[in-house]
Parts: C-alpha cells; sequence; structure tokens
C-alpha cells in the first residue's frame, strides 16, 4: 500500500527531531536526503586509502624478501647436489680407474708368471735333451747309491666333529616326529650334507632310520594310507635316499667339481618347488633305469644354469624334458633339403637352442600353452622337434588354429594322388611353406601337422599303422591338458609311435588312455610316490612290504599300468611262491575291470601265457584264449588288429606245444575265413602260418591254396580305390611267393602277373599336376 503525503502538511504535524532513530518517527530522513536542503554535505576522508596503500606496499616487499630468500637457498642446494654428484662421479671414477689399473697389474702378474713357467718348462726340456744327448755320448757313470731320506709319517686329518650328527636317530613316523627337537635335528643333518657334501654319510643316516620306521605304515600286512599322510618326514627321507643310493654317493661328490652340478644338487635338494619329486616321480614314470639317473641329473644341470637370470624352477619341467630326449633324436638332421636354387637353412637347433626358444617364447607368451604346466613327460613330445629357427618362427606365425582344433592343420595339406600312386615329388627344399602350397600325402599331412604343433608348444606325436587300406600315418595331439585326442587315423587301431625318451615303438593306447590325466585321476603322483616306497622296501629285502606298497600303488591309479607291470613281475619270482589261484585271480580282475581296455588285456594274456598255460591242459587253455579273443572283438569295436592276430597265434602254440601240427592248419584256415574282410589281419596271419610250416614244402602248398581261396572269395573286389587295390595286391603278391615256395612256380608267376596288372590299371585315371 502507498500513502501520497504533502510536504508542507508533513512539516506541520511531524517537526524535524534532532534524533533521526526516533522511534516515532515513521519516516527518518536521510542526512544526504536533498529534501532536506539545510543539512550540510560531510568530506570523504582519504586516511583509510593510504593506510590500506602502506600495508600492501610493506606486504609486497615482505613478500619479495621471502621469495630472494627462497630462491637464495635453492639455488644453494641446487649447487651443493651438483657438487656432490661430480664428487661422486669423479669418486666412481677413480675407483673403476683403480680397478682397472688393478687387473692391468694382475694381468701383467699373470702373463709374467706363465712366461716364467714356459721359460723354466723349455730350460728344463732342454737340459733333459742336453742330458740324454750326453749320456749317448758317455759311457754310463757309476750313480752312487743316495741314502734314503727318512719317510714322513701321515698327517692324519681330524674329522669334522658335527659329522656325529649323522650317527643320531630321527624320527620319522611317529607323533613325535613333529616336535621341535626332531624337526630340528632332521634340518640339520640335511644342511650339514649340503655344506661338506659327505652325501656317503648322509645316506646311511637316513637309511638306518628307514629301516626302523619305514614298516610303521604296513599294519597287519595292509598300507596305512592315515599313518603314512601323518608322516612327511618318511617321504621327504626316501626320497633323498632314493636318488642319493640310485646315482650315487661317489657320483654326485664327482658331479659337484664340476662347474653346473655344483650349484645344482643344492637347489635339487632344498628348493621350496620340489625337483626331487618332479625327478623322482617323472623317472618313475618313464621306467627310466636307474643307471641313467647320474647322466641326466648332469644335463639337467647344464639346462638349469640357463635360467639364471629367472626363478630356476619355473621352466624346471622343460630344462629336465630336454635332458631326457634321447641322445639319438638331439643329434638327428631335419628333413629339409638344401638346395643350390634356394637360401634355406637345413640346420636343426641344437637342444640347448630349442629350450631357450621355448623359453623365449613363453616369456613373450607367443605360445598356444602354457609350457610352466606341463610334466616333463609331456613335454618330451615337444622339446623332440628337429627345425632350423625360421621354420619354427613360421609354423608360430603362419598357422593360424587354435590349440583344441590343430587336427585341422592336418587336413590344411591337399591330398596329391600323384604322389601317393605315381611317387611324383613336388618339393624343392620341403619347407612348411612348400608343403602348404605344394600339397602331399597322409606323411606330409602328419608331418606338417605334428611340427607345427610343437613349434607352438602343443605335445605331439606322429603315428603310423596298416590297415584295410594299406600303410598310413596319423598324429596324436594334447589339445587340453588332460586329455590327448588322434586326428587323421580314419578308424585304423595298429598306430605306433616312437617314444622321445628311449625311441621305443608303443602303440598310441598309451598317449590316448596311458597319459590321460581323467582316466588315471588325481592320485597318479601318490601311486608313483607308492612305488618309490616299495623301491625301498626292495632294496631292505622286505618281499611282502613290497607287495604291499605294489596293490596300493594299483588301488590308487587303477587305469596306470606302473603298478600292476611291477606287481606281476614280483608274483613271477621263484622266491615270492606264487599259486595258481593267485595268477587266476589277477588275470580274472583285469579282465573284468580293464575289458575295454587292449593293453591290459595284452598284460593278461602275457601272464596266462607265461604263468596259467604252463599247468593246465591244452584244450582248457585253448578254449580260454578263444572266448578271450571274442571279448576282445566285442568289448573294442573289433578288437586290436595286433592283438587279434597275437591271440590266435597263442591258441596255435598252445596246439605246438602239444605237436597238433593239424590243429594249427585247422585253426589258421578257419581264422583267415572270420578274419578276411580285415586285409591287415589276414596278411598277418598268413605270415604265421607260413612260419610254423616253412620247412615243409608240401604244408607251405596247402597254405598258398588256402590263402588264395580265402582271398579270392572274401578280400579281391572290383574296386577302382587305389589304396584298397594296392592293399589287395600286397597280399596276392605274398600269396604269389607261397606258391613259389611249395614248389608251384608257374601259379606264382601267373599271379604276380596278374597283381602287376590291376596295380597299374588303378593307376590309370591319375595324372601328373603340373
Amino acid at each position: 500500500m502507498r500513502f501520497y503525503v504533502r510536504r508542507k502538511g508533513v512539516e506541520n504535524l511531524f517537526p524535524p527531531c534532532p534524533d533521526c532513530s526516533n522511534p516515532l518517527n515513521p519516516y527518518p530522513m536521510n542526512p544526504a536526503n536533498p529534501l532536506r536542503p539545510g543539512s550540510p554535505k560531510r568530506k570523504k576522508s582519504s586516511s583509510g586509502g593510504i593506510i590500506m596503500t602502506i600495508i600492501l606496499v610493506l606486504a609486497l616487499a615482505g613478500g619479495g624478501v621471502v621469495y630472494h630468500r627462497i630462491s637464495v637457498q635453492r639455488e644453494a642446494e641446487a649447487a651443493e647436489l651438483a657438487a656432490r654428484k661430480e664428487a661422486e662421479a669423479k669418486a666412481a671414477r677413480a675407483r673403476k680407474a683403480a680397478e682397472l689399473e688393478a687387473a692391468r697389474r694382475a694381468a701383467e702378474e699373470r702373463a709374467r708368471a706363465e712366461a716364467a713357467e714356459k721359460a723354466r718348462l723349455e730350460a728344463e726340456r732342454l737340459a733333459a735333451e742336453e742330458a740324454a744327448r750326453k749320456r749317448q755320448q758317455k759311457k754310463p757313470e757309476e750313480v752312487k747309491p743316495v741314502p734314503a731320506e727318512p719317510k714322513e709319517e701321515p698327517v692324519v686329518q681330524e674329522e669334522d666333529p658335527r659329522l656325529e650328527i649323522f650317527k643320531k636317530p630321527v624320527l620319522l613316523v611317529s607323533l613325535k616326529a613333529n616336535n621341535a627337537a626332531n624337526r630340528k635335528l632332521f634340518t640339520d643333518a640335511f644342511n650339514l650334507a649340503l655344506e661338506t657334501g659327505r652325501y656317503d654319510l648322509y645316506a646311511d643316516f637316513l637309511r638306518s632310520n628307514l629301516e626302523r620306521d619305514a614298516v610303521k605304515v604296513i599294519k597287519f600286512g595292509k598300507f596305512d594310507v592315515s599313518m603314512y599322510d601323518q608322516s612327511p618326514y618318511l617321504m621327504r627321507a626316501n626320497e633323498l635316499y632314493q636318488l642319493i643310493s640310485k646315482v650315487g654317493a661317489e657320483t654326485i661328490q664327482e658331479q659337484l667339481k664340476e662347474s653346473s652340478p655344483r650349484y645344482f644338487y643344492p637347489w635339487l635338494f632344498s628348493d621350496p618347488s620340489d625337483p626331487l619329486r618332479l625327478f623322482l616321480r617323472t623317472m618313475a614314470r618313464e621306467q627310466t633305469p636307474k643307471e641313467q639317473w647320474g647322466g641326466i641329473l648332469r644335463k639337467w644341470a647344464e639346462f638349469w644354469m640357463k635360467t639364471s637370470a629367472m626363478p630356476r624352477s619355473k621352466y624346471s619341467s622343460l630344462a629336465l624334458a630336454c635332458a631326457m630326449l634321447d641322445p639319438r633324436i638331439a643329434s638327428s638332421p631335419s628333413r629339409l633339403r638344401a638346395s643350390s636354387s634356394t637360401n634355406v637353412s637345413t640346420t636343426p637347433l641344437t637342444l640347448e637352442q630349442v629350450f631357450e626358444y621355448f623359453v623365449e617364447m613363453d616369456e613373450a607368451h607367443e605360445l598356444l600353452t602354457d609350457i610352466t604346466k606341463l610334466s616333463p613327460s609331456e613335454l618330451l613330445f615337444v622339446v623332440d622337434v628337429r627345425l632350423p629357427r625360421s621354420e619354427m618362427d613360421w609354423a608360430r606365425k603362419k598357422v593360424r588354429l587354435t590349440r583344441k582344433g590343430w587336427g585341422g592343420a592336418y587336413s590344411m595339406i591337399r591330398y596329391r594322388m600323384d604322389r601317393a600312386a605315381l611317387g611324383k615329388d613336388p618339393y624343392t627344399n620341403y619347407t612348411f611353406q612348400e608343403i602348404l602350397d605344394e600339397g602331399g600325402i597322409c606323411m606330409d599331412q602328419a608331418y606338417f601337422a605334428v611340427n607345427t604343433a610343437k613349434c607352438n608348444g602343443i605335445p605331439s606325436a606322429y603315428v603310423t599303422g596298416d590297415g584295410n587300406r594299406g600303410p598310413h600315418a596319423w598324429i596324436n595331439l594334447l589339445t587340453t591338458d588332460e586329455t590327448w585326442q588322434s586326428y587323421g587315423g580314419y578308424g585304423y587301431n595298429t598306430g605306433h609311435f616312437s617314444h622321445p625318451h628311449n625311441r621305443k615303438s608303443k602303440h598310441e593306447s598309451t598317449l590316448l588312455q596311458g597319459m590321460d590325466k581323467k582316466v588315471n585321476g588325481a592320485r597318479l603322483d601318490s601311486s608313483l610316490d607308492y612305488l618309490s616306497l616299495a623301491d625301498l622296501f626292495e632294496e631292505m629285502q622286505k618281499p611282502d612290504c613290497v607287495r604291499v606298497m605294489l596293490e596300493a600303488a594299483t588301488q590308487a591309479t587303477p587305469g596306470s599300468p606302473l603298478g600292476w607291470e611291477r606287481l606281476i613281475a614280483l608274483m613271477s619270482r621263484p622266491e615270492s611262491g606264487t599259486k595258481l589261484e593267485e595268477w587266476d585271480a589277477l588275470v580274472t580282475m583285469i579282465k573284468r575291470k580293464f575289458r575295454s581296455r587292449p593293453d591290459y588285456l595284452a598284460m593278461a594274456a602275457r601272464v596266462e601265457d607265461e604263468y596259467i598255460f604252463p599247468m593246465r591242459d591244452a584244450s582248457t587253455n585253448k578254449r580260454n584264449v578263444a572266448r578271450d579273443l571274442k571279448k576282445l572283438e566285442k568289448e573294442t569295436d573289433e578288437g586290436r588288429s595286433d592283438l587279434t592276430s597275437a591271440a590266435i597265434k597263442r591258441q596255435a602254440d598252445i596246439l605246438m606245444e602239444n605237436g597238433d601240427k593239424a590243429g594249427v592248419a585247422s585253426l589258421y584256415r578257419k581264422s583267415m575265413k572270420d578274419y578276411a574282410r580285415r586285409a591287415e589281419v589276414f596278411e598277418a596271419l598268413m605270415g604265421q602260418y607260413y612260419r610254423y610250416f616253412s620247412q615243409d614244402q608240401e604244408a607251405v602248398l596247402q597254405l598258398a591254396k588256402e590263402a588264395e581261396s580265402s582271398y579270392n572269395r572274401y578280400i579281391r573286389t572290383k574296386s577302382d580305390d587305389y589304396f584298397k587295390v594296392k592293399k589287395e595286391v600286397a597280399i596276392q603278391k605274398k600269396i604269389a611267393g607261397y606258391y613259389e615256395k611249395g614248389g608251384n612256380e608257374k601259379k606264382a608267376a601267373s599271379l604276380r602277373k596278374d597283381a602287376e596288372k590291376r596295380e597299374k590299371n588303378s593307376k590309370k585315371g591319375i595324372r601328373e599336376e603340373n
């Protein structure tokens, strides 16, 4: 609300009040208000501004002084730091100069000493020559006997009193084994052995305590697993003793004089990663003879020394695999060919360079596997690669496949019929790039897939076998950290590979089942430890305890044949007194539990042949073998060709032991008809049949007639499949050979002529590629 009041009325109603803050005055007037012209104007004072200016000037001046002082202080500190660095640099240069001067003087001293030594030796040589020349010119002078000097008594060095610790008992299996005093005694003895190198005394110390305590883990003829698990010092003492006793204390002491093992053995015995256990388990898994242990350890030490710039345990499995590789493989050439038209290196990397390559690639994360997690047994199938660095780099960079999909590398190589049928060789250098460009046959496909896998850190094996369509090559790959897979086998079941540790030929089931971690279970390591304890009882001549531990090993890991093989070997000893009923029980159990494992069935068959059949009548044995053969065919999808032919030979052996040649002939006549549709089995049976009757010409001729009859009825076809015809022709030529040895050369010549014609016709549609 607004009020409008005339000035005159206001002046009359409210006279001017000297106190403008009078509460009765509703409209206090501003002294500067122009409505009051009578009020004089006040002058503005300048003293406040002057004071503020002075304060500001003083503040700026003070800040400038402070800044100046800080600047001077910083410059002084910088100068002092520069002077200190310069002084340190001068001191370092002076030290380096002094060291160089000292080294120069030492070198001069060595040179002078060597020169003096050479001069002395030369003077002695010249003096000796001069004396010899004079003796030849003059008559020998009479040499007066020189009185013998009194012999000095040999100085007997005092024995280190600390070695008395090796005579003290230490508990290995007991509740008191884990008390502080016992643990200290065990540790002190171990450390003293490392310090003094007296592994001979230490081995005696371990053996005496093991002989007393090891049997405590066996109660009432059974292995007490809980007692064993509560006794860590027992396993540790046994591991140390097994290595020292099998390698030999003298061998270790000799190796300690060398540069690499001098530092290697303390690491082997004491590193937290437990390389000693890794070594013992690997030796047990690969069944390496103890005579080879010392050499493997020396090589392992050499590779171990190459890992000094990193945690040495990281690549200990890789180093051990390199040390275990068969020397014949390590020194073999590559399959590359030298050519004057191309500049391709054919020299493979040395084993040391292979080790360095995989370490380098793992550090750079260039591999498809984590090689630090693979076992030495698996890495053996990596480090056996024999290629130059250029090929290994090509395989790593050019083949773009995953680890699980690496089987596809086999089919990357185009199949060439002209190479298979006409012998066409399209290669100049046989490099990976050339194989990929030109194509090849099964052996080229397998070579390409296996070796490119190895270059990427994938364990792989080159497998070969025979089948209905003739010889073939394919691959096995460790596609995951647990499982091996076969690729390119096309149903062949006779595949074998050469093991890189000893070059022994083994069936591929050794990889597909024997090394499969899912088959073996998580307790394979425990099983290997039990086998090590069995070795201890073996040395202590306690066969009952040995058997208990072997049975414990088979129960811990039924899928591994290691325990079973050792158990059979123990039972076969004459002193074991194994009864027929025990052999029967063992074989029956193996056949029941492992009816789908051909390798286990072969093991059972061997036991029967050696320990059961000789104690039974021939007719019963023959029936048992025939029954087993039917089970083999049923349980394993037509069985394994090699095991099938072996089972038939077992029946023939039983008949021949009783002089029943007619029975043998009848057996093979029937078997060749039964297995005629499996050409590789038929061919094997013909060879067995011939070996039984090779000295009887009439019987050989009869064999040829029976084989030809089955061949014409079941095997010979009108197929235009080159490989099938090639297999048929090979069998036909063998039959011709039997006719020739049986005296019918005309029939033999006719069969050979027909075979060559068939083989020639099978190649008609095949042309060489440009």
